[in-house]
């Protein structure tokens, strides 16, 4: 989460809205969640 806001934040310095870079973010940590349920933790297909 932390690097997608960095992220933002070098592409478009004078960007302050939240509501403009925890979207994204939000959606990284999403991605982040779903790969370590069905890669890490083994728990693809088991629900």
């Amino acid at each position: 989460m932390t690097a997608a806001i960095r992220k933002i934040f070098v592409d478009n310095p004078a960007e302050f809205d939240p509501r403009k870079y925890l979207g994204p973010a939000r959606d990284e940590l999403k991605k982040l969640y779903i790969h370590k349920c069905e890669n890490v933790l083994g728990s693809a297909g088991k629900a």
